[in-house]
C-alpha cells in the first residue's frame, strides 16, 4: 500500500476554508459599503469557489506528490463535508438537487486540481 498521509488533504482544506474567509469578508464589506445587493454579487460566489477549490485541489496533489487525483478527490470531499456541516448544523437547510450538483462539480474540480497539482511538484 501507498502513503496516504492526511497532510496535504489538509493543505488543501486550510487553503480553501481560509480563502473563502477572506473572500467573504471582502464581499461583506463591499455589500456594507455600497449599494450592492446580494443579488448583484451572486453571480462571483459559485466561480470564485470552485476555483477555489480546485486551487486546493491543486496543493493537496504538490504536496502529495503522487496519486494527485486520490488527494484532490479527498480534499473536494472534505470541503463538501465542512460547507453541508456548515449549511445542515447551522442554519438547518437540507440539500437539494442544485447544492448536489454544485457538490459533485466540487469534488471533479477538486480531482483535477489535483491531477494538476501532482505534475507541478518538482520531486517528480
Amino acid at each position: 500500500m501507498g502513503n496516504y498521509s492526511l497532510r496535504p488533504v489538509l493543505a488543501g482544506l486550510m487553503f480553501i476554508v481560509v480563502t473563502l474567509f477572506v473572500l467573504s469578508l471582502i464581499v461583506s464589506a463591499i455589500l456594507l459599503f455600497s449599494s450592492l445587493t446580494e443579488n448583484a454579487v451572486q453571480w462571483f460566489l459559485l466561480p470564485v469557489t470552485l476555483v477555489t477549490v480546485m486551487i486546493g485541489g491543486l496543493i493537496a496533489g504538490s504536496k502529495a506528490g503522487h496519486k494527485g487525483w486520490y488527494f484532490g478527490a479527498m480534499t473536494g470531499l472534505g470541503f463538501i463535508i465542512l460547507s453541508w456541516l456548515l449549511s445542515f448544523l447551522g442554519f438547518n437547510l437540507s440539500p437539494d438537487l442544485h447544492t448536489v450538483l454544485i457538490y459533485i462539480g466540487c469534488i471533479i474540480i477538486a480531482t483535477l486540481g489535483g491531477i494538476v497539482g501532482v505534475n507541478l511538484n518538482p520531486k517528480r
